[in-house]
């Protein structure tokens, strides 16, 4: 070989590791490398001061910034549907709720979306429905008033809408008891529990947390949870369990997926991050009395969006529900 050619071979050698530099960093580079996206399917100030506290806790461990976006909309299928047809890289993660896996592809024939598009990293908590009647309603607990119910059927509950977690957890209710009551849906738990407390509506489904500031006034009771045990928050509020109704252990709850098809080491290294992040204090602080902070594994997160879209499913079609 000549000393010009000899030449030439050696250049381009050296070269092609130059080239290949930019994609062999990024496919060595361990993850992640860059800021995460986290969507967020409510607007600003509802609720997501929570979500925050868990991607500032989690930074910690993974030594990026996870970016909040709020994309309302839809009762979460705005976000959801941007979460699940992100790139499968981890750097957009979705946060989900009960209403976006469990519920909408049941109410909803055009969604765009199916659970199988998410892989489940973590559930952040579950919450309890409270079951309130109004100051004004006789009956005193629970079996007292479904008693009074019994002979004074049609009676009117406020909710947040129509297939809504409080709305099926009434319809279960009455489906196990053969009450017949009316739901009516607010825009807000705040307009619900404002008529519940005039006496404008008798009964009231929804946040214990909205009810927990005025339930010293005695405008209401609170009749019963649908906790499988009653919470510190509230040691005097019994359960539905306790007071005979073992079925009615229905929660909402809130957690974090990724669009299915992440590299599962990638899953990995976000799901023990985000769950270390929600047993921190911070996020801890950040939590409502009514939270249950409960950082399932990925494999138990799966299991419960399952189990839970389809057991509601049975629901919503034996009583024929829909949100229309």
């Amino acid at each position: 070989m000549s000393i010009t050619l000899a030449r030439r071979a050696l250049l381009g050698a050296l070269a092609l590791p130059a080239l290949a530099t930019p994609r062999a960093r990024a496919e060595a580079a361990p993850f992640p490398s860059r800021p995460v996206r986290l969507i967020y399917p409510f607007a600003p100030g509802v609720g997501d001061g929570l979500a925050r506290a868990v991607a500032e806790a989690a930074r910690e461990t993974l030594g990026q910034p996870i970016v909040v976006e709020n994309k309302p909309g839809a009762n979460t299928m705005i976000g959801a549907e941007a979460a699940a047809r992100a790139a499968k890289d981890g750097y957009t993660l979705g946060w989900v709720a009960t209403s976006t896996l469990a519920l909408n592809p049941h109410f909803y024939p055009n969604i765009t979306y199916q659970p199988a598009d998410f892989a489940p990293l973590t559930l952040v908590y579950r919450a309890p429905v409270a079951f309130a009647a109004a100051a004004e309603v006789p009956g005193g607990g629970l079996a007292g008033t479904l008693a009074w119910l019994k002979n004074n059927p049609g009676q009117p509950f406020g909710s947040v809408g129509n297939g809504s977690t409080p709305h099926l957890v009434m319809e279960m209710l009455q489906g196990r008891t053969g009450l017949r009551m009316v739901n009516v849906a607010y825009r807000g738990e705040q307009a619900a529990l404002a008529d519940l407390m005039t006496g404008r509506i008798p009964f009231y489904a929804g946040s214990l947390n909205t009810l927990l500031p005025h339930m010293e006034n005695r405008r209401f009771r609170v009749l019963a949870l649908s906790a499988p045990e009653r919470l510190a928050a509230t040691p005097e509020v019994p359960t539905f369990r306790e007071l005979g109704h073992p079925d009615l252990v229905l929660r909402y709850w809130h957690g974090i997926c990724a669009p299915a098809g992440t590299p599962p080491e990638v899953q990995r290294i976000l799901a023990e991050a985000l769950r270390k992040a929600v047993r921190s204090e911070m996020v801890r602080q950040r939590a409502t009395p009514d939270m249950t902070l409960d950082p399932l594994t990925l494999e138990e997160f799966a299991r419960l969006i399952r189990t839970d879209h389809e057991s509601y499913g049975r629901l919503i079609r034996e009583r024929n529900i829909s949100v229309g």
